[in-house]
C-alpha cells in the first residue's frame, strides 16, 4: 500500500459517518499525519474510485469520498492499516509490547474473543494508562456473567504485572451495533475515531460492514464527553426522557446523551436529590451495564455504584443487575451506604416499583 493510500484509507475510516469534500478531507489528513496536498489527494481518490475502494458523490460544486464496504479488498486494506498502526505506536512506546503480546495470548485462548481495540493510544501511553474495547461474540446470558468476570479478573493480573492503569469495556456484538447506530451520544462512538485494533482486525471492519449494511450509518464522533462537564440543561433534560423530572426545574431542550453517562454525571456531582433518581431511570429503562460498569472504574465511581445497585436489586431484582453487582465485587468494589428508605419512597413516587 503506497502512502498516499494509506493516509486517505486511514483518515477516511476515522471520519467514518461524516460528510466531507476532498478539500475537507486533505486537511483532515494533514491533521492526523502532517503533510497534504489537495492535487495529489484529488488525483488518488479518482484512482482509489476506478480500483472500487471508495466511491464519489457529487454534491452541489463538491465530490464527496466515502469508503466502499461492498469491496472486501477495501477490507484487507483497512486490516493491513490497524497492523501498521501498531507496529508504528510501538516503535514509539516500547513499553506497552509486552503489554499487547499478553492482551493477544489471553485473546487467542478465548474463543468467545472477537477483536480488541486499544482506545486514545498515544494519549493513555503518556499516562501509563491503556483503554480496551474487547468485542465478544453473541452469547447466552448463563455463561456471560463468568465470560465478564474472567475477563476483568484477566486484565486486573495484567495491570498489577505490568504495573499501568486499565480500563476495559467488554461489549457483545448486539450491544455493539446498538450503540453505534444509537442517536445518543455515548461513549462508544466516541472511542473509535481514535483506536488501534491490534488483535483481529478483519473482525472488526466486517462488524462494521454489516452494520453499514443492516443500518446504513455508522457515526464516529471525535470528541470525548466528560461527565464532570455534562450540563444542568443536559442532565435534567435527559432525566425527563428518563422517566425523572426533577421538581422545581422548568424542562429544557438539550442534547441526547446515553443514560450510562448520565449516571456517571449525577454520581460525580453527588447530592442527594439527584442521587436517588439513578435507582429510578434504572428501573424505568433499560440501560448497557456494561457500559455503566466501564463508566464508574474510569472515573472512580464502582462504590457508589455498587451501593446503589445493591438497594436496586432489593427494591426491584432484574439479572442484569445483579449480574453487575458480582461483576463490580470481583473488581474490588466495596459499596457505599445509600439511603435505602429515601431511595424507595422516590422510586414508589415514580411508580417505579409498586
Amino acid at each position: 500500500m503506497d502512502e498516499s493510500t494509506f493516509r486517505i484509507l486511514d483518515t477516511l475510516s476515522r471520519e467514518l459517518g461524516s460528510t466531507i469534500s476532498i478539500r475537507q478531507l486533505t486537511s483532515k489528513i494533514r491533521q492526523y499525519h502532517g503533510t497534504a496536498y489537495y492535487a495529489r489527494t484529488y488525483n488518488k481518490l479518482n484512482d482509489l474510485s476506478k480500483q472500487g475502494l471508495i466511491t464519489l458523490n457529487k454534491a452541489g460544486r463538491s465530490s464527496i469520498p466515502s469508503l466502499d464496504f461492498s469491496s472486501y479488498t477495501l477490507l484487507d486494506l483497512l486490516s493491513e492499516i490497524e497492523m501498521r498502526k501498531k507496529r508504528e505506536l510501538l516503535d514509539r512506546y516500547r513499553t506497552l509490547q509486552l503489554l499487547l503480546v499478553d492482551m493477544e495470548s489471553y485473546a487467542h485462548g478465548d474463543p468467545q474473543i472477537e477483536s480488541i481495540s486499544l482506545i486514545n493510544p498515544e494519549r493513555n501511553a503518556r499516562l501509563n494508562r491503556a483503554e480496551f474495547l474487547v468485542l465478544l461474540h453473541d452469547m447466552d446470558s448463563s455463561i456471560l456473567l463468568d465470560k465478564l468476570i474472567s475477563i476483568h479478573s484477566a486484565l486486573r493480573n495484567l495491570q498489577s504485572s505490568r504495573i499501568i492503569r486499565i480500563d476495559s469495556l467488554p461489549l457483545k456484538t448486539k450491544e455493539f451495533q446498538s450503540l453505534l447506530t444509537s442517536n445518543e451520544i455515548n461513549p462508544l462512538k466516541e472511542m473509535l475515531s481514535n483506536r488501534i485494533t491490534f488483535y483481529n482486525p478483519s473482525s472488526f471492519w466486517l462488524n462494521i460492514s454489516e452494520i453499514l449494511r443492516a443500518s446504513g450509518k455508522v457515526m464516529f464522533e471525535k470528541e470525548e464527553t466528560n461527565p464532570a462537564k455534562i450540563s444542568d440543561t443536559d442532565i435534567y433534560h435527559n432525566l425527563l426522557r428518563f422517566g425523572y423530572r426533577e421538581l422545581g426545574i422548568e424542562p429544557r431542550e438539550g442534547r441526547l446523551i446515553c443514560i450510562e453517562y448520565i449516571i456517571a454525571a449525577i454520581m460525580i456531582r453527588g447530592g442527594a436529590r439527584l442521587f436517588d433518581s439513578i435507582p429510578i431511570i434504572l428501573a424505568k429503562n433499560k440501560p448497557d451495564y456494561s457500559l455503566l460498569i466501564f463508566l464508574s472504574q474510569k472515573y472512580g465511581l464502582s462504590d457508589r455504584l455498587l451501593g446503589l445497585l445493591r438497594v436496586l436489586r432489593k427494591l426491584k431484582p432484574t439479572e442484569e443487575a445483579a449480574s453487575s453487582i458480582k461483576i463490580l465485587e470481583s473488581l474490588g468494589a466495596k459499596g457505599t451506604r445509600v439511603n435505602e428508605k429515601s431511595i424507595e419512597q422516590k422510586m414508589r413516587l415514580y411508580h417505579a416499583i409498586r
